[in-house]
This record gives C-alpha cells, sequence and structure tokens, in this order.
C-alpha cells in the first residue's frame, strides 16, 4: 500500500516539509511528539520537470506507535514510498 503524502513538497529551494500524520494510509493519527512511533528517513529517486534531471532526495516518514508495530515503510520497486509489514525479527 503506498503511502499517503501528508504534505506537498515545494518547488522553491529551502522550504521546509512537515510530518503530519502517519504515514499508514489507513491510519489518522496526528504527529505531535518524536517520542511516539517511529521516524524512518527513505533515499527517493526524483524527477525534475524544470530542468529534466534525475536525482535523489531524502524525505521523512512517521508511522504512529500502533502501526510501527506491526509495519514498516519501504522504497518498492516504483520508487515509491509504501507501507508494508514490518518482518519477524529473528
Amino acid at each position: 500500500m503506498h503511502v499517503a503524502r501528508n504534505a506537498k513538497p515545494s518547488a522553491r529551494k529551502g522550504d521546509v516539509v512537515m510530518v503530519t500524520k502517519c504515514a499508514n494510509p489507513s491510519c489518522s493519527a496526528s504527529f505531535q511528539y518524536l517520542r511516539g512511533g517511529k521516524l524512518f528517513l527513505l533515499d527517493l529517486p526524483r524527477f525534475s520537470s524544470l530542468t529534466g534531471r534525475k536525482g535523489r532526495t531524502a524525505e521523512y516518514f512517521w508511522l504512529c506507535d500502533q502501526c510501527c508495530s506491526e509495519l514498516t515503510v519501504t522504497v518498492d520497486a516504483t520508487g515509491q514510498a509504501a507501507v508494508a509489514k514490518a518482518r519477524a525479527a529473528g
């Protein structure tokens, strides 16, 4: 299942994009503190329609306490962030 984007990145350089909710599209938990849940930093491919160049961008995603116990955020085969079942430890 693909991640619902919580905020749209701006085309202007230097703008800050904030995580606002759980990356699980089925969850409505709001991001308020770093002490709850799990924050993921993904290296995603990007394409600039302005320059026609490919590149990479680092983007943060957050799963709430409930969701991070069963799910993780990964990069899928198409290069998009996706929520998937977490692998069992061990």
